[in-house]
């Protein structure tokens, strides 16, 4: 007895029209079950649906099932444009139900001298980075969050993204500069390979999850003949998408209120230009993962209590 779903869901031992009914079928282009096929009918979830296709890839209908034809638009491209909005919406607003959505914390449970740092963004350009999955229709998807499947960016991610960034506004080249700076290693730890007194630092991430996925192609061009020679297909979380960056900061015992408070101003410094001058992600260097920060919402546990304010993100440090 096949227990395994793609053993038992063999698209790709189905016969050629099967095989062309079932992708239309699964991306919701038609609403008609291949004659031959329809036990397929118990695929509810679009994103299994997107798993059996997948076996395409060994198949002749692998460009079918990817993206047909600019006349004739099929695969993960139709699904993509007419279906995943209203997927992740519904995912996303059960992930709320759950409690799963980052909030700022609750400072009052966390020692004084801890602060949180919130942004609202907008992004300006595609966000780009590549799953855990070994099998996908298409060769780089997006990284998504392991049950809700929904793209986001790992909190290991973003400490890497910010710990860059930081790195660069400083003019470091390398790790032993880095490992001479107290506060770099106070919020981010020790560096890589460290085994005595190591310190996981005191920035802790959160993830950020998005309701939008897209579609970008890379076609490299012929030197010669100036044609396309194949299309490199990437998932990306496409420009225009809202997202919310959260993160705490617990300082280590015995840390006075003004090594806490400069933290926080190098801190947010670092995430603004993580955010809308070197972007986060893959393919950075090509302008990916830039965003436009919204709104930016520091909340401290001071002497004076929890105090919460917005930061200039335009650089100015008032009242940090």
């Amino acid at each position: 007895m096949k227990h395994e779903c793609q053993a038992y869901f063999a698209f790709a031992l189905q016969d050629s029209t099967t095989r062309a009914y079932t992708i239309d079928w699964f991306v919701g282009k038609s609403t008609h079950l291949p004659y031959r096929w329809k036990e397929i009918i118990f695929f509810e979830d679009d994103y299994a649906r997107l798993g059996i296709l997948s076996q395409a890839l060994v198949t002749g209908h692998k460009e079918h099932a990817r993206m047909g034809s600019r006349k004739n638009p099929t695969g993960l491209y139709y699904w993509i444009k007419h279906h995943s909005e209203k997927f992740f919406e519904n995912r996303i607003k059960l992930m709320r139900g759950f409690g799963l959505i980052p909030s700022l914390p609750d400072l009052s449970i966390f020692p004084k001298g801890s602060w949180a740092v919130q942004v609202n963004f907008t992004l300006k350009k595609p966000y780009i980075s590549k799953d855990d999955v070994d099998f996908y229709i298409i060769d780089n998807p997006v990284k998504k969050e392991w049950v809700f499947k929904v793209p986001y960016v790992a909190p290991s991610q973003w400490k890497g993204a910010l710990r860059a960034a930081m790195r660069r506004l400083r003019g470091y080249t390398s790790w032993e500069e880095e490992a001479r700076n107290e506060q770099m290693v106070r919020l981010f730890g020790n560096i890589k390979g460290k085994e005595t007194d190591f310190s996981a630092g005191s920035l802790h991430f959160y993830p950020t999850f998005f309701d939008r996925i897209g579609l970008e192609v890379i076609n490299p061009h012929d030197r010669n003949t100036g044609a396309g020679k194949k299309p490199i297909y990437f998932e990306c979380v496409p420009a225009g998408t809202p997202g919310i960056f959260t993160l705490l900061y617990v300082p280590p015992v015995n840390t006075d209120e003004n090594t806490a408070r400069a933290d926080l101003k190098a801190v947010a410094k670092g995430v603004q230009a993580m955010l809308t001058q070197y972007g986060f992600g893959a393919k950075t260097s090509s302008g990916y993962g830039v965003a436009e920060i919204d709104k930016f919402v520091t909340r401290r546990h001071s002497e004076h209590g929890i105090e919460i304010q917005d930061f200039n993100a335009g650089g100015e440090d008032e009242g940090l």
